[in-house]
């Protein structure tokens, strides 16, 4: 017996993905309005179920358009679906999506008819399936294990990964750099001095190939200063330092070390099964061409969440942050409803009152260079 899965698409595409990965049905319907068409959601969800093998060419898929106000034109499209198939079917029937006069014509037509049909809700923000037909005391409520990696989620959401054959190259250099980073990180105050320099010096550079540096710093070297020289295959000559540097490491000089060991953070939660997915570097394009950079970003039970990093060096420019929880405000909204699902990670130690309080009235966490520290400690007591 063939079973078909009937969908409502609404602004939120998750549900309709997961519960095809759940059940996997022999035949989709979709219903849907003008505003979700105009949006591409249908199409977004389409794709996903594609990039997952859940939508081969062969597998029957039904489109209709109803007036979400119209509760006649609802339930006259959806039993125009319905006689044209036998009666040799099963029905489920997500009530998840659209609004309440679609949820409620879906709900009336499949009631009534009975025998081989259940109705399903997916509470939001949770992995289960909720059946309130045929209801059963106490509601029978059955766990979603199907866990969305960060590309199929980033695609139901309409965006694809713009450098997605660069993401392994990035990923495997950001693990070779994880000693370093540490080391960096745990000997931030004292060389601050050196990466201040390096980011003064380098930071117009950072788009060409290569490029060759020569420069004085201002004082006698300290000996972990050249330690940190030393360790990048620096020339050091008196207080003139030299190298011809590629565009890789302009960039991991000028501020992307600290990016390397958070993602280096987050990336040892994923293989603790704690989360599950993440990447840096990723560059997004949306369906109508707009582009975006996420540092590092990460999966956690079909939620995304992501990560900002800023290299800071005194107070005046920590306004840079209040520039950045907008634009990552903007951001997680485009990209799913939730809490607290942009963190930006910061090297001052010390942060004004009025970042605090911008970020939060944008629903955003920011840490210190301390919190960062602990960084895998904060985000195992949040995830795990």
């Amino acid at each position: 017996m063939k079973k078909i899965l009937v969908s409502l698409i609404s602004e939120q595409t998750i549900p309709n993905i997961i519960i095809t990965a759940y059940y996997k049905p022999d035949i989709l319907w979709f219903i849907s309005t003008e505003r979700m068409e105009k949006e591409r959601k249908t199409e977004c969800v389409e794709n996903t179920l594609r990039l997952k093998g859940l939508l081969p060419p062969t597998k029957n898929l039904e489109k209709i358009i109803v007036d979400q106000d119209s509760l006649t034109d609802c339930m006259n499209k959806i039993e125009s679906l319905i006689e044209k198939v036998s009666n040799e079917v099963e029905y489920i029937v997500n009530i998840t999506g659209g609004n309440k006069v679609m949820a409620l014509a879906a709900y009336e037509i499949f009631r009534e008819i009975g025998q081989k049909v259940v109705i399903d809700y997916i509470p939001l923000g949770k992995n289960e399936l909720v059946q309130i037909f045929p209801r059963k005391k106490p509601l029978k409520i059955c766990e979603i294990r199907e866990r969305l990696n960060l590309e199929e989620y980033l695609c139901s959401y309409g965006f694809r990964i713009q450098n997605k054959n660069k993401i392994e190259d990035i990923k495997t250099k950001a693990f070779s750099r994880k000693d370093s980073t540490r080391w960096i990180l745990d000997n931030y105050e004292p060389l601050k001095g050196v990466l201040g320099f390096l980011y003064k010096n380098l930071k117009d550079a950072r788009n060409q190939k290569s490029y060759r540096l020569s420069a004085t710093f201002d004082r006698d070297l300290a000996s972990i200063e050249k330690e940190m020289f030393n360790r990048h295959n620096f020339e050091i000559k008196d207080r003139l330092i030299s190298k011809d540097i590629a565009k890789d490491e302009i960039a991991y000089l000028t501020g992307g070390w600290f990016e390397v060991f958070v993602f280096n953070v987050v990336y040892n939660l994923v293989l603790d099964n704690i989360l599950d997915d993440a990447m840096i570097g990723v560059k997004i394009e949306s369906l109508t061409g707009t582009s975006n950079d996420l540092d590092i970003a990460f999966m956690k039970d079909n939620r995304f969440y992501h990560i900002e990093c800023k290299t800071l060096g005194n107070e005046e420019e920590q306004n840079i942050i209040k520039d950045e929880i907008y634009k990552k405000s903007a951001i997680s909204t485009l990209l799913g409803k939730g809490e607290k699902r942009a963190i930006i990670c910061t090297t001052q130690n010390k942060l004004n009152e009025s970042v605090f309080l911008r970020a939060q009235d944008y629903n955003m966490e920011i840490l210190s260079l301390e919190q960062v520290k602990n960084l895998k400690s904060r985000l195992k007591e949040r995830f795990g």
